[in-house]
């Protein structure tokens, strides 16, 4: 099990219908998603990274218990005032509902305004907490 795939699995299931791209670490932009008719949203993208990790092998020395915090963050170019940003409020809702719906991750810090650091997007960070066992440390 890899957690970065396990991430990246559940924010396309819940962004890539509307046309939302994330990426771990760094925004990706494209012109069409593969294999899709979906218009690709340039007004909306998310960035994630795993922000720490920590382990140790058990028992027969191949699983290894690991804790990872995981940073999403919504970034969105409207106003809050804007009626478009009512879709960024569903989609971070629904975010946290894919992650809640496996026990193994848990919302660590809900959301919070990101700083306006990459003008003109604005956003917002959710932290999610991944508990497990994996077998390829990752």
């Amino acid at each position: 099990m890899n957690v970065w795939a396990t991430v990246q699995s559940k924010l396309d299931k819940v962004l890539l219908p509307y046309g939302i791209l994330s990426h771990h670490n760094r925004r990706v932009k494209v012109d069409k998603i593969a294999d899709s008719d979906i218009k690709v949203n340039n007004d909306e993208y998310v960035v994630y990274r795993l922000v720490s990790s920590g382990g140790r092998t058990h028992g027969d020395g191949k699983a290894r218990l690991v804790r990872y915090y995981i940073d999403v963050n919504y970034y969105y170019s409207y106003e809050k005032t804007d009626a478009a940003f009512g879709g960024v409020v569903e989609h971070l809702a629904a975010i946290k509902a894919e992650f809640a719906a496996d026990n193994r991750f848990f919302v660590a810090n809900d959301t919070s305004d990101i700083s306006d650091i990459d003008n003109p997007y604005r956003g917002i960070n959710i932290e999610f907490l991944f508990v497990g066992v994996v077998d390829n440390g990752g």
